[in-house]
């Protein structure tokens, strides 16, 4: 058997690990998807409500910092009703399983939104026994919202 050299070793597992992987594209991707995801919610689900007044929507900015990636600036959507808020607050493109996650945060818990391979995003439904993610649509973001909100 011909001896392995230390770099030999290392250049394979970089190979095999996905190491040459576009971080900057990457990161590119997922602030686009997530820019998408905020349109979607206020453009098409919200639209009728934030017309009314009965929501408020403002974004700012969160800083992340990611493996292979480093620190970068998110944009985080921040929904207001009344005297409560409800925080889209992305966690990263580094997923297992996923392109992305966004965690959606209001008083009463937290519902974990990701990003899928495809670029669709879902809610997850359930974790364990196994993984189940609903699609995003009106319904599964209400039913979210119900979960995340004051009764």
């Amino acid at each position: 058997m011909a001896k392995q050299s230390l770099q030999e070793f290392f250049r394979q597992k970089k190979q095999r690990s996905g190491g040459d992987m576009d971080w900057p594209a990457r990161k590119t991707e997922w602030l686009r998807s997530i820019q998408d995801l905020y349109r979607i919610i206020t453009d098409d689900y919200l639209a009728g409500p934030i017309a009314e007044g009965s929501v408020v929507v403002s974004q700012g900015d969160k800083t992340i910092v990611e493996e292979f990636i480093g620190q970068y600036i998110a944009p985080e959507l921040t929904l207001q009703v009344g005297d409560e808020k409800v925080v889209f607050s992305p966690k990263g493109t580094n997923i297992v399983g996923a392109s992305g996650r966004i965690d959606l945060i209001g008083e009463m818990g937290i519902k974990t939104l990701v990003v899928q391979r495809d670029g669709r995003w879902g809610i997850v439904a359930t974790r364990t026994p196994t993984l189940k993610v609903v699609p995003l649509d009106k319904e599964s973001l209400l039913s979210a919202l119900k979960e995340v909100m004051r009764p």
